[in-house]
């Protein structure tokens, strides 16, 4: 007895079980992503694959059309779907692990082929045919072949696209998916091509699923279904984005409060510390210019850092970092320069920028250091720079500090070396 094939409806199958693959996949991610929902992922994910391959293979034998009545026995029917779950539970619950050998895989791939194989062969005796099918052994063993093939395929495919960090990753899942439904179905239709009717074969008459009126709202089903499960995946792995990008939001918040001052919005000691350190490991060679704030009266004014800061700020524009490193005082990082070219080129500039300040009450100082002949670290740098604008100074001259600060200036460089004494 010969069949025919509908192509629309194999078209279909194969649509189904592409669609089907590529919500494995999109469910392998759910469950490796949502480790504390796992199960509930697992077994939703599992109803929806599994649903959708017995789709696929329902479809596949809707398709072909045999010149006698076709019906099907419930019982075995519902049999073949649970295969088909069960399988489909498998292979999620392997591909959510962390890694998979190649023992995992081995078999995970024998497993999954004999479940695939157990839904289709027992979807085709749902028919009971009398007198029974009998199956050409070259291509039941190449159906066989190819469901164990496809299912080490799909596991190692599946683990490998479970996260997605681009569009290209999106492609590759659907290029995945393609490729799983043309496997899938390519093992279906060698299974089909395996059968072998009997001319006077007819099916039972206690069969009460008939073929052709149930093989559309198959195809409704799946594809709603798989249509629904894919939208739930796709919105949940948006939701676990946005929350992932709110945490880093956050995090990015907490940090710049733990190195920003908030009253100026320039970095903080400890950040300017880890930016000298940075510059000190690209290019030896730099100055730090400390700019010390004070009243009228020579006393800190530390509420008024805010409007030298606002005059200076146009610096951070010309490669040099600038930071609030107390509370009367700031400090510039000026790279691939010594002090005495600091002195020399920036700081009358900055004078006249920060002279207007003196009509508002205020007094700014500054002091230099540079590397290497002030010191090779930033602890000791940031403190001679420091020192050279002590309210005790005149206006920030680059005299050499004195004696007492060259004694703390040790303490800082300790397992450096001794301090060097000279200055610009």
């Amino acid at each position: 007895m010969q069949g025919t094939y509908d192509p629309t409806l194999v078209a279909l199958s194969i649509g189904i079980a592409a669609l089907a693959a590529y919500v494995a996949i999109e469910f392998a991610g759910r469950i490796f992503e949502r480790k504390e929902q796992w199960l509930r992922w697992l077994v939703s994910g599992a109803l929806a694959m599994g649903s959708g391959i017995w789709a696929m293979h329902f479809v596949g034998m809707a398709a072909f059309t045999l010149p006698i009545p076709v019906s099907y026995d419930l019982g075995i029917t519902v049999f073949s779907w649970l295969a088909a779950v069960a399988v489909s539970a498998l292979a999620l619950f392997l591909i959510s692990r962390r890694a998979l050998s190649v023992g995992t895989v081995t078999l995970g791939a024998l497993a999954m082929g004999a479940g695939i194989c157990v839904m289709h062969y027992a979807g085709m005796g749902a028919m009971r045919m009398d007198p029974g099918l009998g199956y050409d052994p070259l291509w039941f063993a190449i159906s066989v072949l190819i469901a164990v093939g496809a299912s080490a395929a799909a596991l190692v495919i599946v683990a490998a696209l479970r996260t997605v960090r681009s569009w290209r990753d999106v492609g590759l899942r659907a290029g995945a998916a393609a490729i799983m439904g043309l496997a899938v179905a390519g093992m279906h239709y060698s299974g089909m091509a395996a059968v072998q009717f009997d001319p006077n074969a007819f099916c039972a008459p206690g069969n009460v699923l008939d073929g052709n009126a149930i093989a559309t709202p198959t195809v409704l089903a799946s594809l709603l279904g798989l249509g629904f499960a894919l939208f739930f995946t796709v919105s949940d792995a948006r939701a676990v984005l946005q929350a992932k990008r709110q945490a880093r939001a956050e995090s990015e918040r907490l940090n710049q409060l733990a190195f920003m001052d908030r009253e100026t919005g320039l970095v903080n000691r400890p950040r300017f510390g880890q930016f000298v350190v940075e510059a000190l490991r690209a290019d030896p060679r730099l100055a730090l210019v400390s700019v010390r704030v004070l009243d009228a009266a020579g006393n800190e004014a530390r509420e008024r850092v805010a409007e030298v800061a606002a005059v200076l700020a146009p610096l951070q524009s010309q490669g040099y970092t600038l930071a609030r490193t107390s509370p009367d005082q700031l400090m510039v990082l000026v790279p691939r320069l010594s002090a005495a070219e600091v002195a020399r080129r920036l700081l009358p500039g900055w004078r006249k920028a920060t002279d207007a300040l003196a009509a508002r009450g205020l007094q700014v100082l500054f002091g230099t250091a540079e590397s290497p002949a002030d010191g090779d670290n930033a602890q000791a740098l940031m403190l001679r720079a420091a020192a050279r604008s002590a309210p005790d100074r005149d206006d920030g001259t680059l005299d050499a500090p004195d004696s007492l600060v060259l004694s703390q200036l040790q303490g800082f460089r300790a397992g450096s070396g001794p301090a060097r004494e000279s200055a610009a």
